[in-house]
């Protein structure tokens, strides 16, 4: 294997990595008595700081960023975290993590030219576990160049669906998430009384249900609204800032 392909191949699995560290985990930590697997106690139920999540996936791949001295992808990834190591907010995280990405794509790109930079939401849908949700997301993905109206209708139940899985992981036996109404406004409703959503979610989510009727409301029950075309990557950009939370 050559320095370039061998480049390629540490580059696509640090990519891989970033993409799947879950910044909001809060899997409990064990320790064992003895060789006996069955006899660990727990020993603390605590998050896992986003900052020393990063730091740990950048000292692997440092040496990988170091060789690829093009772009100094090393001290450009460093300098996009400077400021974040007292900061342990996951969704502050989550929004870091594009730019990130978007340094290793365009080292991917210099080094191979048949390398095809994917849509961030791609990468989302494919971790995506409930089925409804998944396959509207992939029908949203092949639908919203050609069919923005019908994308928009069924934005609405993505929308819910997205939130119902947040609620799941948050608190699972709560009203959002064994609701069986997937009505838009009554989940979101909903979310905002159990407190689902993240403060920044909540506030993405208002906002996007206040400014944009015509995509979430009008164009379904108003016999003249249309929704048109650019108005798709306000949706997008909406769901590149709430997969992230239910996807890891």
């Amino acid at each position: 294997m050559d320095r370039s392909t061998k480049l390629i191949q540490e580059l696509r699995e640090a990519r891989e990595e970033l993409l799947n560290i879950n910044f909001a985990d809060d899997s409990p930590k064990y320790a064992y008595i003895g060789k006996n697997p069955s006899s660990r106690i727990e020993l603390e139920r605590q998050p896992a700081r986003p900052w020393d999540q990063l730091q740990a996936w950048l000292r692997k791949w440092d040496q990988a960023f170091l060789r690829f001295d093009r772009m100094h992808m090393g001290f450009v990834i460093r300098r996009e975290l400077g400021g974040y190591e007292g900061v342990s907010d996951p969704e502050i995280y989550n929004d870091l993590r594009p730019s990130l990405l978007e340094w290793i794509d365009r080292g991917l790109g210099m080094l191979d030219q048949e390398y095809r930079v994917k849509p961030l939401l791609e990468d989302y849908i494919l971790r995506v576990k409930d089925t409804k949700l998944a396959e509207l997301l992939k029908e949203f993905k092949a639908s919203k160049d050609s069919s923005p109206n019908l994308v928009a209708m069924g934005f609405r139940t993505i929308l819910s669906l997205v939130i119902q899985e947040k609620a799941k992981r948050v608190d699972p036996t709560s009203k959002t998430a064994t609701r069986t109404d997937l009505a838009p406004q009554s989940m979101i409703d909903s979310a905002r009384n159990e407190q689902i959503l993240s403060k920044d979610e909540q506030r993405l989510v208002d906002s996007f249900v206040s400014t944009h009727k015509d995509i979430y409301d009008f164009v379904t029950h108003r016999p003249t609204i249309l929704t048109d075309k650019s108005e798709v990557d306000t949706m997008v950009d909406l769901l590149n800032k709430l997969l992230p939370s239910i996807i890891n």
